[in-house]
């Protein structure tokens, strides 16, 4: 079974993985770093193609003639043209759960090192100044959670121990754990003009692109602190970059972009924004879970058994 692998993360702490799935009859082929020509050109005797955050649309699917498995390393999906490849009987499955906490912690890092210039305070000592910085604190705040799957509510998990009160918003109905996690259900508005601090837990999709736009962003406090580490296309960067420049809100933390690498200079040069390369789903605990959980899936597919987190099932793919 021949498995294209486009994302470094796969296996990387996983010892001896292609001798170890050799072993199984898989066998791997890596394009990485990652060349869209060189993938129209592997992808036709492919079976399975193991992705990160790669653009895999329906020209590189119709490319394939033996594919029955794309396997995200990861949770989100945005980059897989699920319509395209349902109608090709391609499945596609992600790895659910694998990263939560990876994702709260940092949500929860980017929101006190904003609040505290963190980054600039490290910065300026490193440069030989001893400056002072008067920050904000996060203690018994107002959190407003945007998104309250397993990742919005582990972000309410660790504000409850700093003694904040939890906004949230979702579209889906009330789950019994949000009461003892207390967060109380709000409309959309009302967090934005109540919150403190404002973190982002959602998919991107035609619903929720834009979702943070000019509207949204005069709704907020000018004290509020804004955390994006779901997906960039959720917020209008120019109106973000609007918000900060005159001092509409007070700050920005961003892992992720509408354009990655990030190519707007203007944006980054604010001192009052804080990035990272999204690095959110990075760490040793949540890679292995995740790699290992789509190895579960190869065997099952090798196997002839039953898929795991398959997400197009209503894309015409026969499951």
């Amino acid at each position: 079974m021949k498995v294209i692998v486009t994302t470094p993360s796969f296996g990387k702490f996983h010892d001896d993985i292609k001798a170890t799935l050799n072993k199984k009859g898989i066998e791997l082929t890596y394009l990485i770093p990652y060349s869209r020509n060189r993938m129209i050109k592997e992808i036709g005797n492919a079976d399975v193609l193991i992705v990160g955050l790669e653009q895999i649309d329906r020209e590189i699917i119709n490319c394939s003639n033996s594919l029955k498995l794309i396997a995200k390393h990861g949770v989100g999906t945005d980059n897989i043209d699920l319509k395209a490849a349902g109608e090709k009987g391609i499945i596609v499955a992600n790895t659910p759960g694998t990263n939560n906490d990876a994702v709260a912690d940092l949500a929860f890092g980017l929101m006190l090192s904003a609040a505290r210039s963190i980054v600039a305070a490290n910065n300026k000592v490193k440069d030989g100044e001893w400056p002072r910085f008067d920050g904000h604190s996060v203690w018994g705040k107002t959190l407003g959670i945007i998104g309250l799957g397993a990742i919005g509510k582990g972000v309410a998990r660790r504000a409850n121990g700093f003694s904040m009160e939890v906004l949230g918003y979702d579209i889906t109905d009330k789950s019994p754990d949000e009461e003892a996690l207390n967060i109380n259900r709000v409309s959309f508005h009302e967090l934005l003009s109540r919150s403190d601090y404002i973190s982002l837990h959602v998919p991107l999709n035609k619903h929720t692109k834009g979702m943070i736009g000019k509207e949204q962003l005069k709704r907020m406090k000018e004290t509020s602190i804004l955390i994006n580490t779901a997906r960039g296309g959720l917020i209008d960067e120019e109106e973000l970059y609007k918000a900060l420049t005159n001092s509409s809100i007070q700050s920005c933390a961003l892992d992720v972009f509408e354009t990655e690498p990030v190519k707007d200079k203007k944006l980054l040069s604010l001192d009052s924004l804080t990035v990272t390369p999204h690095m959110a789903a990075y760490t040793v605990e949540a890679g292995y879970l995740t790699s290992q959980m789509i190895i579960s899936n190869l065997y099952n597919l090798l196997e002839g058994n039953e898929l795991k987190n398959i997400v197009n099932k209503s894309n015409n793919v026969s499951v």
